[in-house]
């Protein structure tokens, strides 16, 4: 911020000095912009959108999963009842989180999200089997 004195002429004929200030934005913030930002997901390039990512994750709930010798796999099912089998690697969610593993009692999921700062990071969701037992 910048202070100047100015000279001004009123009808009267008398001169006045008054301070004028001018802003400077420069290397501030835009004060027009929202003092808070929303996280914003971090979108896979290349990834084809499912009907299993029109979902936020608290919508859908784990009905079962099947342990085997090679691969684990889990069905979840959305808000309308339909059921969707997911594998590890699998997008779920509209966050575009990617199931991390397939445990006999849970599935974590892993979302990648750029803070309020811009910095990436991630987190984890975790889906129970049996949400009322949980530890």
């Amino acid at each position: 911020m910048t202070i100047l004195m100015g000279v001004i002429l009123l009808s009267s004929g008398v001169i006045a000095q008054q301070k004028v200030f001018i802003y400077g934005a420069e290397g501030l913030r835009d004060p027009f912009k929202p003092f808070l930002r929303k996280e914003e997901p971090v979108k896979p390039k290349g990834v084809a959108v499912s009907p299993l990512q029109q979902y936020e994750l608290s919508q859908l709930k784990l009905v079962a999963i099947i342990v085997g010798d090679d691969h684990n796999r889990a069905m979840v099912e959305d808000s309308e009842g339909k059921g969707y089998i997911i594998r590890v690697g699998d997008y779920v969610g509209n966050r575009f989180g990617r199931v991390k593993e397939i445990l006999a009692d849970r599935v974590i999921i892993e979302e990648k999200y750029k803070d309020v700062l811009g910095r990436f990071k991630k987190r984890q969701v975790i889906l129970f089997l049996h949400p009322e037992k949980k530890e």
